[in-house]
């Protein structure tokens, strides 16, 4: 079974521990401090114990966000760059900037995909309290990947996360950027639940919309969703786990218990490789 992860957060229990959000959402989920990994190390072990081939590892960028709670947040672009090629190519990069720092943002973004060769972007609009459709702190920022031909991935729907409001992370605000932006790629990560059915028909009627099932044990994806998985979207749906929310192992473990045999078996590879690869390298 070959794997590519589109949704890992290179967090470790140190940095976990400092960022309350991150606390908040770890004791929403239970999940216990000895759960987390405590080096990176314990990451690309998982991935080779597990047989994720490549993993998306996600910027973060807070430093212009007033919201008090992310003050520690930012995981650099250069440390995100150390690692990426630490890993012998293992770990592909998307950048972290702050839609808050106007031109600043479109500088980094710039220089993290040309000069750094990141592969995409990650914002998270309920931490930056900014929507997706926001043209004066958004749209330059679509415009350079349009323009790079590399994904945003947006998280959409609720969020474990703390100190921040999930009316930013609507996914009925992407139909806006899905009309004004139709050759850029966007992922939805979380497939927008609890506005799932949203997130679907953004996707159905935008050929480059991708939907992440990260953040979820593969028993609890809800059956509308496996429906589109196995029918009109099935090259578009994409595997992530929200590691370390999520490790590899306990992820595969309930995927071939509880969804593995729910799937048709021309899905099986499209949903966990095939389709993050054409996504990611072609």
């Amino acid at each position: 079974m070959r794997l590519i992860d589109v949704h890992i957060h290179p967090w470790t229990r140190n940095f976990m521990k400092k960022n309350k959000p991150i606390m908040d959402a770890c004791d929403f989920f239970r999940i216990p401090l000895n759960y987390l990994p405590s080096s990176n190390r314990e990451l690309l072990e998982d991935m080779d114990r597990y047989g994720v081939e490549v993993g998306v590892i996600l910027g973060q960028n807070t430093d212009s966000t007033e919201n008090p709670g992310f003050k520690y947040y930012t995981i650099s672009n250069e440390w995100l760059y150390r690692l990426s090629n630490s890993s012998g190519d293992r770990l592909i990069p998307f950048a972290g900037v702050d839609p808050n720092a106007g031109n600043d943002a479109v500088k980094e973004l710039k220089r993290a995909l040309k000069d750094l060769g990141f592969r995409g972007l990650k914002i998270h609009s309920s931490v930056h309290s900014v929507y997706p459709n926001d043209k004066e702190r958004m749209y330059p920022l679509y415009e350079i990947c349009q323009e790079y031909s590399v994904p945003v991935l947006l998280h959409t729907g609720t969020t474990g996360l703390g100190r921040c409001r999930i009316k930013f992370s609507k996914p009925e605000y992407l139909d806006d950027v899905c009309q004004d932006f139709p050759d850029l790629k966007i992922i939805m990560a979380h497939f927008g639940w609890p506005w799932s059915d949203v997130a679907i028909a953004i996707a159905l009627r935008s050929k480059n919309v991708y939907l992440d099932i990260s953040g979820w044990l593969p028993r609890y994806i809800p059956e509308n969703v496996v429906s589109y998985i196995n029918g009109p979207l099935k090259e578009r749906f994409l595997f992530g786990t929200d590691y370390p929310m999520i490790r590899h192992g306990r992820w595969v473990e309930d995927f071939n218990k509880t969804l593995k045999n729910r799937l048709k078996e021309d899905v099986l590879d499209r949903l966990l490789y095939t389709n993050a690869k054409k996504l990611l390298f072609t």
